[in-house]
């Protein structure tokens, strides 16, 4: 982060903790059930899509050997392993090359057509261009929901965040102002994504 993008990120953190209401931050409208899981769907596969995927991973390096001192381990998959490692050896590979042969060869990574990559991929842009229709790069709803479903972060992480800012929010009062930011920002990324669809 670049120390003017820093700097209006942290403006509108502020202006997040200032809100004395919801309303303040923006219109927000109820979504229903359904509404609120497909939004959340979408704008989960958006944030994945932006940060670089959030898959469970493999097991990597040297890992495997604490898993196999573990008791879950049986005489057969430890032999299963040991046939992966050698096969990996056959092929050629040594060191930490072989290691991750032999990771490749028990875990094979699921294989993904075109087409499923390139809906998710239609997924991402659509998503992406209906968040920048409804917000302002700087409006605190934008940066607050930015910030929930492209990185890391939950939402006790912004709240403390937010804190640091505003120490004279509780904890309780600080939640709550990202839960609107959180509520405004799907409820506008839906009403968008809905204006999308029927043009």
């Amino acid at each position: 982060m670049t120390p003017r993008q820093r700097r209006n990120h942290l403006d509108a953190l502020g202006k997040a903790a200032a809100a004395p209401r919801k309303s303040w931050l923006g219109k927000c409208i109820l979504l229903g059930g359904i509404q609120s899981a497909w939004i959340k769907s979408l704008l989960t596969t958006w944030g994945e899509g932006v940060r670089g995927g959030s898959a469970p991973r493999k097991p990597r390096g040297h890992a495997c050997w604490n898993i196999i001192r573990g008791s879950r381990w049986s005489d057969k998959a430890l032999e299963r392993f040991t046939a992966a490692l050698e096969q990996a050896r056959g092929e050629g590979f040594k060191g930490e090359q072989a290691m991750n042969r032999a990771h490749a060869i028990l875990w094979p990574q699921p294989a993904v057509s075109a087409i499923d990559m390139a809906i998710n991929n239609d997924d991402i842009d659509f998503v992406e261009q209906a968040v920048l229709q409804a917000f302002d790069m700087n409006d605190p709803v934008y940066v607050v929901g930015l910030q929930y479903y492209t990185t890391r972060k939950k939402i006790s992480d912004i709240t403390r965040e937010l804190q640091a800012i505003a120490p004279w929010l509780t904890d309780g009062e600080a939640r709550k102002r990202v839960r609107w930011c959180l509520e405004i920002f799907r409820a506008k990324v839906f009403l968008s994504t809905r204006k999308l669809m029927s043009e």
